[in-house]
């Protein structure tokens, strides 16, 4: 126990005032892990190549190919434990999933499922460790023309053979998209979440054994269209289960990110009106929940399908919100929280927050005299610093209006003048100790 707590502390120190760490330029995309002694871990897929980073000392990144994977295949989950880093891919027609892993000095692919019929599909996977390390994956299959799904767990010995069980089966529940699965370990109990929407309803359960059947607990059921993306789910350290995910509501255009806890009790509750739901800690003050908000051409009245975007990590009654894509975040021993991001004109870049980060920003604009803007806002939590504040009309590359010192009050003013309208505008804090962009999008356009 003393030396796997040495090499906590080790990993950690290496961490000690970092900045942003770029581990894969030009890539927008991928999932974050650590392993038990604190080291990050970047997956990420480049062309036909599963790569996986590890961080070898301050600014060093070492970067190894998995695995050679056919075209169109996607990362669809990652984790690390004692044995090391696991991933699951699925194939770019939704019909393969694979698991790769490294065994025996050699990394090696285990099929989880073969090539399906045309009209199956696999839904988004979900993949946990056990306390050895080995793995749990669980997925959908997913009928299109009938909607009919059935929900599978399959474990992963340490000599790569796999045991598979269905948890559901004769089509529940039906679906208008495969359903998004994510299994939770309690202890050695399985806990298997799925979410799903057919007919204006949707719903998650959480589907644990009981003797020799599985029996299915709502957490979450309502009016709504379908799930979106992945589903998450993590597990408290005293065994709360909790499952964030997205859903549709084609009605309102909205996408909002839920969250869903079962204790004692069971609650479920929406985080965000609308986004992208990218992970889900669980750490020691509770659950956490990365996503990303958006700004499309259209909200913005220009042409084109151009996408700003907004990082987002909820949690503990509060939203704080970072400057690009928020890939991933993962909680570290000691109580850090490592940040995968990446922002416009860059690539993956990592952080390491040695505490639950806490900093917020707000902007406002609002017209001045001829034609002129005035840019405003406040940064809570930092101190003193400078903002810098950003034009941005999606499409084209953003412009830089100018950068303003925090006043006492962490409020901040600057007047620019637009060559053009319509436009938002972004205000990014860079808070110095970990080099974490800190940022604010104003969701309406000046016009």
């Amino acid at each position: 126990m003393r030396s796997v707590g040495l090499a906590v502390l080790v990993a950690l120190a290496l961490a000690a005032g970092a900045s942003a760490e770029v581990v894969a330029p030009g890539t927008q995309d991928g999932m974050l892990a650590v392993m038990p002694n604190g080291t990050p871990l970047v997956a990420y897929v480049r062309g036909t190549s599963l790569l996986v980073a590890a961080r070898t000392s301050p600014g060093r990144w070492q970067t190894t190919r998995m695995r050679t994977i056919a075209g169109g295949s996607t990362l669809v989950a990652f984790a690390a434990g004692p044995a090391g880093p696991v991933a699951v891919v699925r194939g770019g027609g939704e019909r393969t999933l694979v698991l790769v892993r490294r065994h025996a000095g050699a990394w090696g692919a285990i099929p989880l499922v073969g090539d399906l019929p045309a009209a199956t599909a696999v839904g988004w996977p979900g993949l946990a460790l056990d306390r050895r390390g080995l793995p749990v994956v669980s997925y959908t299959r997913w009928n299109r023309p009938s909607h009919r799904s059935a929900l599978i767990l399959a474990r992963v010995d340490a000599r790569g053979r796999v045991r598979s069980e269905h948890v559901t089966s004769e089509g529940f529940p039906k679906s208008h998209v495969a359903p998004p699965t994510a299994p939770a370990l309690v202890g050695d109990r399985a806990h298997v979440i799925e979410t799903y929407g057919f007919d204006g309803s949707v719903g998650t359960i959480d589907w644990s054994r009981s003797k020799r059947t599985w029996e299915g607990q709502f957490l979450d059921a309502g009016v709504g269209d379908f799930p979106v993306g992945p589903l998450f789910a993590a597990v408290s350290p005293r065994g709360a289960v909790y499952a964030a995910w997205s859903q549709a509501l084609l009605g309102t255009g909205e996408m909002p990110v839920a969250l869903a806890t079962r204790g004692r009790s069971i609650s479920s509750d929406f985080l965000l009106d609308r986004g992208v739901t990218t992970g889900l800690a669980a750490t020691a003050a509770g659950p956490e929940v990365t996503a990303n908000e958006w700004i499309d051409a259209g909200e913005l009245g220009i042409p084109g399908d151009g996408t700003a975007w907004a990082g987002e990590l909820a949690g503990h009654g509060r939203t704080i919100e970072l400057d690009g894509w928020l890939a991933d975040l993962a909680a570290v021993p000691g109580g850090a929280r490592d940040l995968l991001l990446s922002r416009p004109g860059g690539g993956l870049s990592w952080f390491r927050s040695p505490r639950p980060p806490v900093i917020r920003v707000s902007v406002s604009a609002a017209a001045g005299a001829g034609g002129a803007v005035v840019v405003s806002g406040r940064v809570r939590g930092a101190g003193r610093g400078k903002v810098a504040v950003y034009r941005e009309r999606l499409g084209a590359s953003r412009q830089v209006v100018g950068t303003a010192t925090l006043a006492g009050d962490g409020s901040f003013s600057l007047v620019d003048h637009p060559p053009v309208r319509p436009l938002i505008y972004r205000a990014v804090y860079t808070a110095p100790s970990t080099g974490i962009p800190y940022a604010a999008l104003l969701r309406e356009p000046v016009r």
